[in-house]
């Protein structure tokens, strides 16, 4: 029972907890999906018009032409069942407006595997069932002119299911779009454009990648204020909204709060129903650090809560 749980609980995250239509399922390297940001994950993701910090290789590769000095970034997510995952990346601008990143992500997971005997009894353990993925990734992104920004995302993805292994490469190509209107971006991100590489048995069946288009708007009329909105659309699912907001209270603090339109594939009739989709969260600035902290509803499913610290190099 504890593996299957340890499996479910993978696959949520993995799955990104989307809404199911007719075409769900048809995807595999679900992993590609995920996204590491405290400060994202308590706007709801609805990131991909600011990506302002080395983050933005997550959401918007374009979005690195913000940034005016290196910055390494760490994120640690806590989720279900003892499943743990972060990520680490470091951004760096070059001469002649180019902005490069390297970035990893990982997750790992296991638990004792339970024995049965015919009449379904228990009959001890033998040895640990594991779950891991780790990928890696490049961007470079170029700043073309005070509306254009474009940059592009290459990443190699390895995934471990007990004794069994499967790789895939893809893409992500990004743009961010400075309007007339000084006080609002644009973006737009198509991603996990790629194959696969390797494959989990002899049959070496294809699995498509979870390819999405993000379309995002991030509105800034006031100095401490952002307001952002996201289209969300991976190609099997359906579309959906993620809105969020950020209030600087002071020059070291901001608040933070979001919501994911697809709440209601979370709900299970219990008693925390109401909260799922929400998420909020702070920012701690202090010299060259700072610190994110977000928690995100699952409705009955629970909580998840992600820390992500930045230094930024003088």
């Amino acid at each position: 029972m504890k593996k299957a749980l340890l499996i479910i609980a993978t696959l949520f995250l993995l799955g990104n907890l989307k809404a199911i239509n007719e075409n769900a399922g048809t995807s595999g390297f679900s992993f590609f999906k995920v996204t590491y940001s405290a400060r994202a994950a308590a706007m709801a993701n609805a990131y991909t018009g600011l990506a302002d910090q080395e983050d933005a290789v997550f959401f918007n590769p374009a979005g690195l032409t913000q940034i005016s000095k290196p910055q390494a970034g760490a994120t640690y997510m806590s989720y279900f069942d003892g499943v743990n995952c972060g990520s680490l990346v470091y951004t760096q601008p070059l001469q002649n407006e180019f902005y490069i990143a390297a970035f990893t992500q990982f997750l790992s997971a296991s638990e004792t595997k339970t024995l049965a005997d015919a009449n379904g009894n228990y009959a001890g353990t033998d040895g640990s069932f594991g779950v891991s993925e780790f990928l890696a990734g490049a961007s470079v992104s170029k700043h073309f002119s005070d509306m254009v920004n474009v940059g592009l995302s290459v990443k190699f993805l390895q995934e471990t299911l007990d004794e069994h292994s499967a790789s895939a490469a893809a893409i992500d190509i990004g743009i961010l779009h400075q309007t007339t209107n000084q006080n609002l971006k644009v973006g737009l991100a198509l991603k996990n454009l790629g194959k696969q590489l390797s494959y989990f048995s002899k049959e070496e069946y294809q699995e498509k990648l979870p390819q999405t288009l993000q379309i995002g708007f991030s509105y800034h009329p006031d100095p401490a204020l952002f307001l952002n909105l996201d289209l969300y659309k991976p190609l099997e699912y359906d579309f959906s909204a993620l809105v969020g907001a950020e209030y600087r209270l002071h020059q070291m603090f901001c608040l933070r709060a979001g919501y994911k339109s697809n709440a209601k594939d979370w709900k299970t009739e219990g008693d925390y129903n109401s909260f799922a989709g929400f998420s909020m969260g702070f920012g701690l600035n202090w010299q060259n650090y700072n610190l994110d902290y977000s928690i995100n509803s699952y409705g009955d499913l629970g909580f998840v809560h992600q820390i992500s610290l930045r230094y930024s190099f003088k």
